[in-house]
């Protein structure tokens, strides 16, 4: 079975879809988590008395916000979320896209330390498979001047074409992207942007959407869930119809 690449964000995952994994892997899966964190990292810049700036909803990364970011990410967030994958009786191995390198990256214009993922090294992460370890992937990448702050969206989009994975699964926590209050069952790479520019999709949506269209340009199958609904990872790995499914297969 080909692998599957699951975007969680930076909070807790008891109770909700990750409660599936022991089941997942189980079954012979080969699972990698990437997170995300930004609240954590706006806690940390407000407490350090740091000034947060957003272009175009990417986080204006300056050498002293990289360096509170690598903090929150690759520190904290990190070995957080692989503290409780322990506790599921999963044993968790945290890294960020920097160690490897696993996650090469170019400077985004005008945004400071902000990376856009130009290639993908898989050989780290297949090491820790092989030992038995679900790697847990905090958001940075490597470029021309060390780390880098790189949208967890768009890192678990990249991972997954990388790995050659069967599917994406981005957790949120809504029921996938909502129409007239109910959850689009599917669409094709193409549609995303439509969503987008017509403002259906807006705020954390918009870059989900992004790199859910990017990873079924590569031939990963990409699916919007609820993160916090147990038993919808397993669902979805069923063939369920759940959450917003975007897809090459789909015919817009």
């Amino acid at each position: 079975m080909k692998p599957v690449v699951i975007k969680v964000g930076g909070g807790t995952i008891a109770g909700g879809a990750l409660e599936d994994l022991p089941g997942v892997l189980g079954s012979g899966r080969e699972v990698v988590l990437v997170h995300g964190g930004g609240p954590q990292l706006t806690r940390m810049l407000d407490a350090l008395g740091m000034t947060t700036r957003f272009r175009e909803g990417l986080r204006v990364t300056d050498e002293r916000t990289l360096e509170v970011a690598e903090m929150a990410f690759a520190g904290s967030v990190n070995k957080a979320l692989a503290r409780e994958l322990d506790s599921l009786g999963i044993p968790a191995a945290g890294i960020s896209g920097t160690d490897g390198p696993t996650l090469l990256v170019e400077p985004v214009h005008d945004l400071g330390r902000v990376g856009e993922i130009a290639r993908v090294e898989p050989g780290l992460i297949r090491a820790l498979w092989r030992g038995g370890f679900v790697p847990v992937v905090a958001p940075l990448g490597l470029g021309p001047e060390g780390a880098y702050n790189v949208n967890a969206d768009a890192a678990a989009a990249a991972l997954a074409v990388g790995l050659e994975a069967e599917h994406l699964f981005l957790l949120t926590d809504v029921d996938g992207l909502l129409k007239d209050g109910a959850p689009v069952g599917s669409l094709a790479p193409g549609e995303c942007q439509e969503y987008v520019a017509s403002g259906l999709a807006a705020g954390g949506m918009v870059p989900k959407l992004r790199a859910a269209a990017e990873a079924a340009r590569g031939g990963v199958s990409a699916r919007i869930i609820n993160g916090n609904r147990e038993g919808v990872l397993a669902a979805a790995l069923a063939g369920e119809r759940v959450g917003t499914l975007i897809s090459e297969g789909v015919v817009a």
